[in-house]
């Protein structure tokens, strides 16, 4: 009865991609759906069904299905100089019972002297804006059917006005056998309070996908990911990413990503891992500025 109810409501989920309920304008926070974890971005954000890192759960909840030991880490991102801003976040993992794990997960964006200009067009004094928001989530670790949960608060600051958010994280995957998996996710549904008396929205957003593994022998391994995206004020964007293991040690990633909205892109990364260390680099290109942001991943496990 649970792998049928699991199966139905991934099919539900793919299927709305097309409500007209995913089209609004008054969204806020969009901090909150932007990859933050290195392997993430490197694959332009494919990957919903072959979640590789713990670091991944601010964002994908079915990353507590890896979490096979407790394993803390930090997620740094250094924008490009067209943007100010500096980003950090702080993840944490927990396997216990054998077939569940917990996570955690805090993370903060902050822009300093941006400038501020009056209703004319007349330029005033510089402000600063930042935001933050802490989560914590519950998922199983199986290697068919995975479920997981996560419950999101957040708060954003720009000059002397506040806005919170609550919101949650569903998702649910299938691995079909050792060569295909795909899930899908649900993100930040929940409430935002108003704006400066403006009513808005959570970066609500949708994601399926499929991913197939290609074992060469034991040391190479290589999957593909291929996922539909929707985020509630964007048009629906299409996702593809490719990672290639040797020995679990070295990984090699890269993505391209159809933006219809915005811009498509490439991108690329390496991952490492040395025993109970782990690090990932990626680099996600913004074409519009003829620039990029650099993520870092750094984790231990423990």
């Amino acid at each position: 009865m649970f792998k049928r109810s699991l199966a139905l409501a991934l099919v539900a989920g793919s299927l709305a991609f097309a409500g007209e309920y995913w089209h609004n304008d008054d969204v806020t926070m969009k901090f909150l759906s932007m990859s933050v974890s290195a392997r993430s971005a490197a694959m332009s954000g494919a990957g919903v069904a072959d979640a590789g890192r713990v670091s991944e759960v601010s964002r994908n909840p079915l990353a507590m299905s890896i979490a096979d030991k407790a394993e803390i880490g930090l997620n740094q991102i250094v924008f490009d100089e067209a943007n100010a801003g500096s980003y950090t976040s702080v993840y944490y993992g927990l396997p216990f019972w054998e077939k569940y794990a917990t996570s955690f997960a805090l993370e903060y964006l902050g822009y300093d002297d941006l400038k501020g200009y009056d209703e004319d067009g007349n330029p005033t004094s510089e402000f600063g804006a930042y935001a933050w928001a802490l989560q914590a989530g519950l998922g199983s670790h199986n290697k068919v059917f995975n479920w997981a949960f996560s419950g999101r608060f957040a708060s954003q600051t720009i000059d002397d006005e506040t806005g919170y958010l609550f919101a949650g994280d569903l998702g649910g995957s299938f691995r079909v056998n050792r060569y295909l998996a795909f899930a899908t996710t649900l993100t930040n549904a929940g409430y935002a309070t108003k704006y400066i008396d403006e009513k808005n929205y959570p970066p609500m957003a949708l994601q399926a996908g499929l991913t197939g593994t290609i074992p060469f022998n034991e040391n190479w391994i290589l999957s593909l990911s291929a996922d539909a995206y929707r985020r509630s004020d964007t048009d629906p964007q299409w996702l593809f990413g490719g990672e290639l293991s040797f020995y679990e040690i070295l990984y090699l990633r890269g993505g391209y990503a159809i933006r219809p909205d915005t811009e498509d892109a490439i991108s690329a990364g390496v991952g490492l891992a040395f025993g109970a260390i782990v690090f990932d680099y990626g680099y996600s290109p913004r074409k519009a500025f003829n620039a990029g942001n650099h993520l870092f991943t750094l984790g231990m496990k423990f």
